[in-house]
């Protein structure tokens, strides 16, 4: 009987030994952080975005995202005055051409170019007259009549502010004209010249 416990004994204690030797060889298993990612995110949490990748909003200086529509970037804000600009001369010509009912608004009056402040705030539109002796009489009509245009304006195109026009006469047009009128003169000169000479 006492062998028998002896042996019992014995491998009782053989068997605590084996797993305590099977716990301390068994890998140890660490719990993963879901808020830690892995060494090639840079240790970021979630997928970053890849440099090269296409997203649906591009992102500009200042951290600004421009909206892409199916035709490409839609128009920024520095286009807005120009619109404007190409609205009011197409407006201010076509009721120009109709007629104004002022006796000072004389001779053929193109509009030229209009200028808009980037406020908004003012529209400086340039104009040719013909002929040119009757351009001062001219601008102090279309001046006159700066708020009628300014209201026409409005009735006729979209444009929700109309800013405050303002006439002038474009002096682009006035050198271009005297230069024309100068390249002519020189090449009649040798033309006159000789044709005083036949008549001697």
């Amino acid at each position: 009987m006492a062998s028998r416990r002896d042996m019992s004994s014995g491998e009782r204690r053989n068997r605590d030994a084996g797993q305590d030797d099977a716990e301390i060889q068994a890998p140890v298993r660490r719990r993963r952080d879901p808020n830690a990612g892995s060494a090639r995110d840079g240790g970021r949490g979630g997928s970053a975005p890849k440099p090269g990748s296409k997203s649906g909003g591009k992102t500009g200086r200042g951290g600004a995202t421009r909206l892409r529509g199916p035709l490409g970037e839609e128009p920024s804000r520095s286009d807005r005055p120009l619109q404007v600009a190409g609205e009011i001369r197409r407006a201010v010509q076509a009721e120009i051409g109709r007629g104004l009912n002022d006796p000072r608004v004389q001779g053929l009056v193109s509009v030229t170019e209009v200028e808009v402040l980037p406020d908004f705030s003012e529209a400086r539109v340039k104009v040719s007259v013909l002929p040119e002796h009757k351009a001062p009489l001219t601008l102090s009509g279309l001046r006159a009549a700066a708020g009628f245009l300014r209201r026409r304006v409005m009735d006729d195109t979209r444009i929700g502010r109309v800013p405050r026009l303002v006439f002038e006469v474009d002096e682009r047009f006035k050198r271009e004209t005297a230069l024309d009128a100068a390249i002519r003169a020189a090449s009649a000169a040798p033309e006159a010249a000789a044709q005083e000479d036949k008549t001697r």
